[in-house]
């Protein structure tokens, strides 16, 4: 049995895994063949309706980490061993406990090869694990070992007799997650797909008995990490198989179409995800990773998730990756190369993710808005500065293209809404300077020809609105950048100059109530920027200081004289001088430039 938990897909010939991934696509079917494509497409390009070629990518979600290796129950040992009638409470039948002892040690591709007993044997597991859920005390014991820790035969029993249900549990899990493995890794014709197992009824609805897992996943099951992963990736893998239907493609936007009851569970995975990824630690995130990538190959998916505030929580645990990955590059001890690939093959892992989400863009301007308003674009340009490994140039490549591709490239129907989006997303990607950067890549010798071919669409693209940016573009676009730099958009001159614009067509100051956010920047350099703008402001405008002042801006400013950084305090007090005094020319004794 070939094990493709660990792959590298992204760094892997296309036609070495081409046939491979094709027979693993149809194998989670509802037993109906799928059709494989007449030619081999690059796979971060939109395909048809806009998603990526998944006939690759559902490898991917598997190989994408070493963190998606199948694990081991620290009890396994005792799996066979177990008295199912001495589970107190179960109310098993004779015929339920023969079939639990009876098929725990029959292969099980055996099972699965019979209709009948594989839909007979899930059932009783699915029981097993809806009846420990509903008791709610489980896994006391188990979830205090070790993790990768796997105890004695004697020491699994004896955590048995103490808490038989998390046992139970282990047991359940663990099944489920060989049998999800069997069924998508054998080459046998005659495995039952996922779809006939547990889409049961005339309308193939989504078993009821889907809930208890999911009550125990969100329940955190005593902090039992082997428990939650193993259910979890379970969880995902059986709702792939619905949301892939065609009837689903649009589940989400009309719940009347949900005739497999997907949206339910599928929303309550996400929000157990959400709050995994809130507490951003390496811990919460490996509970979420394989779900999220078994679950990124659908569009519906992707599509819920981000009008789920996904992008929020990615975009804060990418800051996170970011952070620590520009850390390891900054030493230079001898362990510094295992730190390293560690800390690439992280930010990887969630490039994937965002990469994944990008190609919801191409058809929703809502969804596109959230992408651009985080800080994922300015981490996805600043990775390119820094030159890192060639997969993780990849990504961020082609995320960025995808983030210029409009309709009109993939479907028809192109909207004034997402072509004024994609012009904002383009003058914004021109101000944070990447322009220059993937001009400095070209020359790097890249012979990935999809690296190559979106270098050349980056570059074109840009180029062509370069020619038509006004000098108040590039300021608009630095502010929506959210990173302010000294330069020649930010001098006395130029801010007279422009000073009216500040007004917008409408008179609402949009351009300027943008600006105020940024002196409760993070940044140093951009909060000290901010605030020498906003004084040019208040000198040059007629009645600037009423309109700053009724903003509220003084307060905020008074807490910046107590700033860490002295550029910051320095700025602050004077653009409050200028608010405060009555005479301007007072300030010319100070000087006024940046």
């Amino acid at each position: 049995m070939n094990n493709y938990y660990t792959m590298d897909i992204l760094d892997a010939p296309h036609n070495e895994i081409g046939d491979a991934v094709i027979s693993k696509m149809a194998s989670l079917s509802f037993g109906a063949t799928t059709t494989q494509p007449s030619q081999t497409r690059r796979t971060d390009s939109p395909v048809g309706n806009g998603s990526f070629e998944t006939n690759y990518c559902y490898l991917d979600s598997f190989a994408v980490s070493s963190n998606m290796e199948r694990k081991l129950s620290p009890v396994h040992e005792v799996f066979e061993s177990i008295n199912w009638s001495d589970v107190n409470g179960l109310k098993l039948t004779s015929l339920e406990i023969a079939i639990l002892t009876k098929f725990t040690t029959k292969p099980l591709e055996t099972i699965l090869s019979d209709l009948r007993d594989s839909f007979f044997y899930v059932r009783v597991i699915l029981k097993v694990v809806s009846y420990c859920a509903s008791r709610k005390r489980y896994c006391y014991y188990l979830a205090s070992l070790d993790q990768g820790e796997i105890v004695s035969v004697s020491e699994a029993l004896e955590l048995f007799r103490k808490d038989s249900y998390g046992v139970a549990l282990h047991y359940c899990a663990s099944m489920l997650r060989d049998i999800m493995f069997v069924i998508t890794d054998s080459d046998r014709e005659d495995i039952v797909p996922i779809g006939k197992l547990f889409y049961v009824g005339k309308d193939r609805s989504l078993s009821e008995q889907i809930s208890p897992i999911l009550d125990v996943i969100e329940n955190g099951a005593k902090d039992d990490l082997f428990l939650i992963r193993e259910l979890s990736l379970f969880v995902s893998q059986v709702l792939l198989v619905g949301l892939n239907s065609t009837t689903h493609q649009n589940i989400f936007l009309n719940t009347e179409l949900d005739t497999y009851e997907i949206v339910g569970p599928s929303t309550r995975l996400i929000n157990w995800m959400s709050s995994c990824l809130e507490k951003c630690t390496s811990l919460s995130y490996n509970l979420v990773l394989p779900s999220l990538n078994v679950l990124m190959i659908s569009n519906s998916f992707r599509y819920m998730f981000l009008l789920g505030d996904g992008i929020a929580w990615i975009n804060k645990y990418l800051a996170y990756v970011w952070s620590e990955f520009k850390k390891v590059n900054k030493r230079s001890d001898l362990v510094v190369n295992a730190i390293e690939v560690a800390s690439t093959q992280k930010l990887y892992e969630v490039l994937f993710l965002v990469w994944s989400l990008s190609f919801i863009m191409i058809h929703s301007s809502t969804c596109k808005e959230s992408f651009t308003r985080s800080d994922i674009v300015l981490v996805l340009v600043d990775l390119l500065k820094v030159r890192p490994r060639e997969k993780l140039v990849r990504l961020a490549l082609s995320t960025l293209r995808n983030l210029l591709c409009t309709q009109s490239e993939g479907t028809s129907n192109l909207d004034a809404e997402m072509n004024s989006e994609n012009e904002l997303t383009e003058k914004e990607l021109i101000s944070l300077g990447l322009v220059k950067e993937v001009k400095n890549l070209k020359t790097c010798g890249y012979t990935d020809p999809d690296i190559i071919d979106d270098l050349e669409f980056l570059e074109n693209r840009l180029l062509e609105i370069c020619n038509d940016m006004t000098s108040w573009d590039y300021y608009k676009n630095e502010l929506e950048s959210n990173k302010l730099k000294w330069g020649s958009l930010h001098t006395p001159k130029f801010l007279q100059e422009n000073v009216r614009c500040f007004e917008g067509r409408n008179l609402d100051f949009k351009v300027l109530k943008r600006l105020l956010v940024h002196i409760h920047s993070n940044d140093h350099e951009t909060c000290a920027v901010a605030c020498f703008d906003i004084g040019e402001f208040v000198r040059n405008y007629p009645n600037g200081k009423s309109i700053i002042t009724n903003f509220g801006v003084k307060d905020q400013l008074l807490d910046l004289i107590d700033h860490p950084s002295l550029e910051v305090q320095r700025e602050a007090l004077r653009c409050l001088s200028r608010i405060l005094l009555r005479n301007d020319s007072v300030m010319e004794m100070n000087g006024n430039s940046g």
